[in-house]
Order: C-alpha cells, then structure tokens, then sequence
C-alpha cells in the first residue's frame, strides 16, 4: 500500500475494503481476517457492511460506533487467533464451556478491552495488557454468574 492510500485509509474505507475482499473470497491473513470474520459473525449488519463503499456511508455516530464495535470484537479475535495472551483465549473457551456462543463470549472480552482502551486513552498512560487479562479474568467470572450481563452488549 502506497503512501497516498494510507493518508487515505479510515475505519470506514478499510472495513469497505475488507469486506469486498471477503465477498470477493480473496484469502485474507492477520487483522483482515479477525475483522471479516467479526463483521461475518455481526450478519445482522450486513446491509450496512454492504453499504461501507458508498459516500457518507459511516458519517453518523451509530455508523462510527458499529465501525468501533466491530474493530474491537476484530482486535480480541486476532488475540484469540494468535493465543496472545494466551488467557484471553482460555477465558473465551471457558465461557464457551459454559454455553456461551462464539458471539457472547468475544463481546464480553471486548467489552473489557474497550474499558481498558478507553482508560488508557483518558489518562495518557500506554495500555496495560496485565491490567486488561485481569480484568477479563473477574469479568468472565461475573459473567458466568449472570450470563444476562453479556446480552446487555448487544447493540440494538
């Protein structure tokens, strides 16, 4: 990728990219594909996946906080693929073991990698991946307990 496309790139275009790549079936590696198989698992949004490649397609704040959404469902999928760390990717199978579907369980992780983003983000200081597994690690364990919790992510 040149320059020019790069100055280019926003979430919207790069997601449009991705997922005409993955209508296409052109193999995709890496983050492209965590987030074409986020965006396939989020098949409920694929009207506006579809529309990605159009003018002003992402230029709303529910557009803006789906491309957020999926991006950090994308980012723990990539953990989970890679097993780095490798608790992320036990607490994933651990709510699976627990009934919970592929969808659920990435969301709860994601909830809390957005939390430790954001808190990262506000107080200028670098994420802490320590801080983000334990988190995970009580979050999972709460989730467990009360499964409605992770139905509560869902974006209507």
């Amino acid at each position: 990728m040149d320059d020019k496309s790069l100055s280019n790139l926003t979430l919207s275009t790069w997601a449009a990219s991705v997922w005409e790549k993955e209508l296409r079936g052109v193999p995709l590696q890496l983050q492209e594909a965590a987030l074409a198989w986020c965006m396939r698992l989020h098949s409920d949004w694929r009207n506006f996946w579809n529309s990605l490649g159009g003018a002003n397609a992402a230029d709303t704040p529910r557009a803006t906080n789906m491309l957020v959404h999926i991006y950090n469902d994308a980012a723990v999928k990539l953990q989970l693929d890679n097993n780095n760390p490798p608790e992320i990717n036990q607490l994933f199978q651990k709510m699976k073991g627990h009934g919970f579907s592929d969808m659920d369980a990435l969301h709860a992780i994601a909830f809390v990698m957005q939390e430790q983003t954001w808190n990262a983000k506000t107080t200028g200081e670098a994420f802490d991946m320590k801080q983000y597994v334990e988190r995970a690690k009580t979050y999972v364990e709460n989730a467990i307990q009360h499964p409605e919790i992770v139905r509560s992510l869902r974006l209507p």
